[in-house]
């Protein structure tokens, strides 16, 4: 599309990112606290660049959810490469791949099923839906400690699959 034209799904798009940036932004506030801001307008100015893999009759926040777990990981990974982090070895740091919005779909769709149960439903009620932890243990009859365990080991497994 030309610079300076528009496509239908546009207004909708504007419409979605409009009324979800709150959440959005609480969102990523609680996977990167102070930088959540900036992860945000990247997340924003990406999904806007690929706005042509946007359905309007699919669930818009979701994929605005998933764009902005992306946004997050790239983010943390640039984070990791920088000078000075002691912590990771930029030579054996995979570069980020981009992918189209289909094959992020399946990804995460796949690495989700893999979780246990459980882990898997906290996971999502936690970053999905934005659910408290104390919502979380009550929803499930667990221990507020026993919800943060399977919170805790649902990342690990997530984390350990972005590195492969």
């Amino acid at each position: 599309m030309p610079p300076g034209t528009s496509s239908p799904t546009d207004p909708a798009l504007a419409r979605l990112i409009e009324a979800s940036q709150p959440r959005l932004r609480a969102f990523l506030l609680r996977l990167c606290g102070t930088d959540a801001d900036d992860v945000l307008q990247e997340t924003l100015a990406k999904v806007w660049r690929l706005r042509a893999g946007f359905n309007p009759d699919a669930n818009g926040e979701a994929w605005l959810l998933q764009a902005a777990f992306r946004c997050f990981c790239d983010h943390r990974a640039r984070r990791n490469r920088e000078p000075g982090r002691a912590d990771v070895d930029p030579t054996t740091t995979p570069a980020p791949r981009s992918s189209c919005p289909a094959e992020l779909r399946d990804e995460v769709r796949h690495r989700l099923a893999e979780l246990a149960p459980i882990e898997r439903s906290l996971l999502l009620g936690f970053h999905a839906e934005g659910l408290s932890l104390r919502e979380l243990a009550e929803r499930h009859g667990l221990a507020l400690n026993t919800v943060k365990s399977h919170l805790h080991r649902a990342r690990n497994r997530l984390q350990e699959h972005r590195h492969e």
